[in-house]
């Protein structure tokens, strides 16, 4: 290893231990989790919250559909509009910035369960003027596991540091994870 490499790794290895300095909480985490904790929900509710009530907006369409209160047109252009509005929410969720360190991998996986949902919806509305839904991906299962991943480490953490969360957050990777057009 050369002198130059060996004085980058030192000179890192300091800046990581002087950033450290900041203290940390009874359970060894840095104090300022809690607040970056804090943070990311303010960040993530609201999105969460708005896919919830964008998704339940789908069964109603789709039912329609299938009872022939709608013709595919229709169908096809208020689940498009819908996907539309989901694939903005998955730039958010993209977006989020300052997540507490502890949930960084779990975020990552969290928002590409947003890139699951979007394709299965990008899937659905080219499905519904021909009926062919036999090719809608399969991701619910790989979602499903993500988002709870992600809702026992955020319980976790808010535990360890003491932050109260959203009441509905149970309720995250229960349930249907994507819409079906033919019904439950």
């Amino acid at each position: 290893m050369s002198r130059r490499t060996l004085s980058l790794l030192l000179a890192g290895a300091v800046l990581v231990l002087v950033g450290c300095r900041g203290g940390t909480s009874s359970t060894g985490e840095p104090r300022e989790v809690r607040g970056s904790l804090s943070s990311y929900l303010a960040q993530v509710e609201p999105i969460r919250d708005g896919v919830n009530q964008l998704l339940d907006g789908a069964d109603p369409i789709l039912a329609a559909y299938r009872e022939c209160r709608i013709g595919a047109a229709v169908a096809t252009r208020r689940m498009n509009a819908l996907e539309h509005r989901f694939a903005a929410y998955a730039v958010q969720i993209a977006s989020v910035r300052d997540v507490p360190t502890p949930l960084r991998a779990v975020q990552r996986a969290y928002a590409h369960t947003f890139v699951f949902e979007d394709a299965y919806l990008s899937t659905l509305v080219a499905a519904i003027p021909g009926r062919d839904f036999g090719r809608l991906p399969e991701t619910q299962g790989r979602q499903r596991d993500a988002i709870i991943a992600w809702r026992i480490a955020v319980e976790a953490l808010a535990a360890r540091q003491d932050v109260k969360l959203p009441a509905d957050l149970q309720a995250a990777g229960r349930g249907e994870i994507a819409p079906s057009p033919e019904g439950s």
